[in-house]
């Protein structure tokens, strides 16, 4: 087979220089303020609403379908306005 489909929550594929995981939670959950300085970060909703604050004063409310992408280097802190499911692709940096 040439393709792999994965939809769990959790790790979905994992190589040498990515990483991407599917979260999920309830409305009124949080993800606590961290960054990734490694990597690129590709911010993808795919059910419910998710508020997310860059930096603790750039927001972003993002629905299914919307994309945000930013350098690692920057804080993220989110709240799950909806029940949620979101995806996150971590892109290593080149050294």
């Amino acid at each position: 087979m040439a393709g792999t489909v994965n939809q769990e929550l959790g790790l979905l594929f994992q190589g040498p220089n990515y990483v991407i995981v599917k979260k999920g939670g309830k409305a009124g959950e949080k993800v606590e303020k961290h960054n990734h300085p490694e990597a690129n970060v590709i911010f993808t909703v795919v059910k419910g609403k998710v508020q997310v604050f860059l930096n603790e004063t750039e927001e972003h409310v993002l629905i299914p379908g919307q994309v945000l992408e930013f350098n690692g280097d920057n804080y993220i802190q989110a709240t799950l306005v909806e029940d949620s499911e979101f995806v996150v692709n971590l892109i290593h940096k080149p050294e």
